[in-house]
């Protein structure tokens, strides 16, 4: 006994002579039964408003000091040290409350809390005094 299935269609034979042809009812759940589970169907609109901070390329500050080269802290990491011919930008940040502080060897420390817009650039210039 040997069956083949073609389509909705079933075939079957016997001995090599074809015995019956089966017909099936067009069932609906076999065409979008394997993709309707793998595909997200529920197109209804989420009423929640996402109120997550995110960073803003456009955001940051200008940093320059005097004397050159002192090393930045923003919330108490190193992003880097200030520049003699160009200010020092750190960018990308989350519009908020920042605390920046500026060192060098031999000088007092700058520090001061800032607080940044979305979309502002704000300038630091750090004037650091001798011990």
């Amino acid at each position: 006994m040997i069956k083949y299935s073609i389509g909705m269609f079933g075939l079957l034979f016997i001995m090599g002579c074809l015995v019956s042809v089966v017909t099936a009812d067009y069932d609906y759940n076999d065409y979008y039964g394997t993709w309707g589970t793998k595909l997200k169907t529920d197109f209804t609109l989420d009423s929640t408003v996402n109120t997550e901070r995110v960073y803003n390329p456009n955001t940051g500050f200008s940093i320059t000091s005097t004397p050159h080269g002192a090393e930045i802290f923003v919330n108490g990491e190193s992003i880097g040290i200030t520049r003699s011919l160009k200010a020092k930008e750190v960018k990308g940040l989350i519009p908020g409350e920042y605390n920046v502080s500026i060192s060098f060897p031999g000088y007092k420390d700058y520090a001061a809390n800032y607080t940044v817009n979305e979309g502002e650039i704000k300038s630091i210039e750090a004037v650091l005094s001798k011990l």
